[in-house]
């Protein structure tokens, strides 16, 4: 990967947000002091070659952070710990971290060394979120209602 951070490992579209914010608010919610780490699975699912999609980031960092040039700078730590660490979560999932207070004041090293301590509970998180959504039914598993109704066996 080169030095840019390219569109198609970022999330975002606002539909893509709300999505990942309402996965994990069941199960994929990792923290650490100054993070809030939410995980989904990506929704262009499995790739032409059979693989899944390439890990996507997404960041929120709210005005209660600080003013802009403190926000951008967060962002751009967030965003080259995440391109310097590209198995910091599995191919196939979305990964949304929540800015907390004090994010500012770190350095790279710190973001690094918090992602670090945090990964543990979030590949707990990530495993359980890809187990969840492989056990539920495609859509087109479930027998159609006319197939119901041609049961031979009376009532």
């Amino acid at each position: 990967m080169g030095r840019t951070f390219p569109p198609g490992l970022r999330v975002r579209k606002h539909s893509d947000f709300q999505r990942i914010q309402s996965a994990a608010s069941r199960s994929g919610r990792a923290t650490s002091a100054h993070f809030v780490f939410l995980v989904a699975r990506s929704p262009a699912g499995v790739g032409t070659s059979g693989t899944f999609g390439p890990a996507r980031l997404g960041l929120v960092v709210t005005k209660k952070i600080g003013c802009a040039p403190e926000r951008n700078r967060v962002k751009r730590l967030c965003r080259e710990c995440f391109r310097l660490w590209p198995d910091f979560v599995p191919p196939g999932v979305d990964l949304l971290v929540i800015a907390r207070q004090g994010a500012p004041q770190l350095s790279l090293a710190d973001v690094r060394g918090e992602w670090s301590r945090a990964q543990g509970a979030l590949r707990h998180r990530v495993r359980e979120v890809l187990a969840r959504e492989s056990l539920q039914p495609h859509v087109s598993a479930r027998p159609a209602s006319s197939e119901l109704d041609d049961d031979p066996t009376p009532s």
